[in-house]
């Protein structure tokens, strides 16, 4: 990535609750990628881990960002025995979206790539994170650097 890419880039994070909502006023405000803080896409767990909110409002406004332009960025925590199940329904969502999943180190990053065989690097400068991705993806899967 240049240094002119770089400053072009405009990102907002955000739980994802109302980036329905938001989405078109990021755009026309200049924001180029929103990173969304989303550890489960389970309903249930999703709203036992986050104050009795719900998912819905979630995936709604990331597709809503989609439909804007906007790059997504999903940043996952996770955890043994609550979501680290997930891990393959995440890996899935970079087969059919132009998404970046990054996973945060909170959970030892060889058990999570033990779960996606064939994963390959890709070389770059990708700031904190170790950027990798399938062959046939068009999103890709990151490890947040500690």
């Amino acid at each position: 990535m240049t240094e002119a890419e770089k400053t072009q880039k405009k990102t907002v994070v955000t739980d994802g609750q109302d980036l329905a909502e938001k989405a078109e006023d990021l755009r026309k405000n200049g924001v180029t990628d929103v990173t969304v803080v989303v550890n489960t896409f389970n309903y249930t767990r999703y709203k036992e881990s986050n104050e009795g909110k719900e998912l819905q409002p979630v995936i709604r406004g990331i597709n809503k960002a989609v439909d804007e332009g906007l790059k997504i960025r999903l940043n996952v925590g996770l955890k043994e025995g609550f979501n680290d199940d997930e891990v393959l329904d995440f890996l899935q969502l970079t087969l059919m979206h132009d998404y970046d999943v990054v996973f945060l180190p909170t959970m030892d990053y060889d058990k999570i790539k033990a779960k996606m065989p064939g994963l390959h690097k890709i070389e770059g400068d990708f700031g904190d994170v170790d950027m990798y991705k399938y062959l046939m993806a068009k999103g890709r899967i990151g490890f947040l650097k500690d």
